[in-house]
């Protein structure tokens, strides 16, 4: 051939590569055509899964949880996945999780079958699309990708399951190294998530990473040590019949009287306490989401028509018992907190939320704080509600105790929840139980009931000395 013939063809090669290298096409296809295309892949790892939301103090980074084993597994193709994890220690949750999803399906598996978690399905299937074969399946299937060059590497972002920006980072070797996005979440508002992927090594004809890292709300969330990799693994997650069927509940609320001016009010897995005074009311504890949040405040109303929420009295920080603050600072209420919880709470309430848009992001509102660090009360001279800040226990680094002196009622959260009446006590007291009725002697409450956040409601206090045997 003639060496100049032979020359065009070399560089007519070069630049059709350079020209789909160009596109977000070209990139995903290099990408795949390094790392392989598996219909499924399972993986083991060891390493830690934090508490996301569960932090000891507000502010600080989610707490560690050890794990002596992790097993993983996605279908693809059929959009499933499951997750086991083995704790070293004890968790809430049980030492022993597994979480399953399929589709627009999402249960757990415990000693007694699999148990439906609907609103769990749609960030159990975006974290299919946020590893790294999985973004690249994701971004060619959404016919949406598009590309951002950089030096060294690129970005390809998609749009997952309609709503989900996705961006993936491939670096000059064609391996996807990060993976990001945004969800929505009830207290931070529109929250990132960050996975990043390093010291990829081959499976066969499958390129995976040894070390996986994920962030969320800016804090680590996972950080594992990938010990084994199997491709294409046999995998089929069929929807359990009762998880096929399984709806959301509507959000219900039972209001019972506690006191002359004071209800509990439950009908979920988080309750509320609403305290009626002359002139305003207020409410203990502001769990879950605004959906709950509006919920109690629709039963505070029709309780007690035309007299305003002015004051939100919080447990803990703890995100299933803070959920619906922005959903009280919307509504004007004040928010009254342990000291150490007000610098985050100033933030939070104010972050934006475009993804899951609630009434503070449409229209915020300035936040207001009794910071409490040792005793607040609240009174109108007949009724008297009294909030006592504590030094926590093994499960958050603070709490605040609400106290009624007239009816002798103590208000507590996660330190106590009463199980059913005729259980038998267990064999070793609660340690947070214990410190809770230690607390109690230490405050010199003279209570007769607790009003707990989590239980069958309200009991006589001589069950708490029951259970720890005092």
């Amino acid at each position: 051939m003639d060496k100049r013939l032979c020359l065009a063809a070399v560089l007519a090669v070069a630049l059709a590569g350079c020209g789909r290298a160009n596109t977000a096409a070209g990139v995903l296809e290099d990408a795949q055509e390094m790392m392989g295309n598996p219909n499924s892949i399972q993986f083991t790892a060891t390493g830690m899964s934090a508490f996301f939301g569960q932090a000891l103090t507000a502010g600080e980074a989610w707490p560690r949880r050890d794990m002596t084993s992790y097993t993983k597994a996605i279908n693809y193709e059929q959009r499933s996945a499951r997750e086991e994890l083995n704790f070293a220690m004890p968790q809430f949750g049980g030492q022993q999780q597994n979480t399953q999803v399929n589709g627009d399906k999402a249960w757990n598996v415990g000693p007694n079958g699999p148990a439906p978690q609907l609103a769990a399905a749609e960030e159990r299937q975006l974290h299919i699309w946020l590893t790294p074969h999985g973004f690249l399946k994701g971004a060619q299937a959404a016919g949406n990708a598009t590309l951002t060059e950089g030096e060294g590497s690129n970005t390809v972002s998609f749009t997952a399951l309609g709503k989900f920006k996705v961006d993936g980072t491939i670096d000059a070797t064609n391996h996807v190294t990060r993976v990001e996005t945004t969800i929505a979440n009830p207290v931070l508002g529109d929250t990132p998530i960050v996975a990043t992927y390093s010291d990829y090594m081959a499976y066969g004809d499958v390129m995976f990473p040894r070390r996986i890292q994920v962030e969320q709300g800016g804090f680590p969330l996972w950080d594992l040590t990938v010990t084994g990799v199997t491709p294409n693994a046999a995998l089929d997650l069929p929807v359990p019949d009762n998880v096929q069927s399984a709806t959301i509940p509507p959000v219900q609320t039972m209001v019972t009287a506690i006191a002359p001016g004071a209800w509990h009010i439950t009908g979920g897995s988080h309750h509320s306490v609403l305290v009626e005074f002359a002139d305003y009311l207020a409410v203990v504890e502001a769990p879950l989401n605004e959906e709950r949040s509006m919920a109690v405040i629709a039963a505070a109303k029709k309780q007690v028509p035309n007299k305003p929420i002015r004051y939100l009295v919080t447990t803990h920080h703890h995100f299933d018992h803070s959920g619906g603050l922005r959903t009280y600072v919307n509504e004007g209420s004040t928010i009254v907190t342990h000291a150490s919880n007000v610098p985050y709470f100033t933030k939070t309430v104010m972050m934006p939320a475009t993804l899951m848009p609630d009434l503070q992001g449409k229209s915020p509102k300035q936040p207001t704080f009794e910071a409490v660090s040792d005793k607040y009360t609240i009174t109108d001279g007949k009724q008297t509600l009294e909030v006592y800040a504590t030094g926590g226990d093994t499960h958050t680094a603070e709490y605040t105790h609400a106290y009624l002196p007239g009816p002798r009622i103590l208000i507590e959260a996660d330190a106590w929840s009463p199980g059913p009446a005729d259980a038998p006590p267990p064999p070793m007291p609660p340690p947070n139980a214990v410190t809770l009725y230690d607390e109690i002697q230490r405050l010199k409450l003279n209570v007769a009931t607790i009003a707990p956040i989590h239980g069958r409601g309200a009991v006589p206090v001589a069950e708490l000395r029951k259970v720890i045997g005092r």
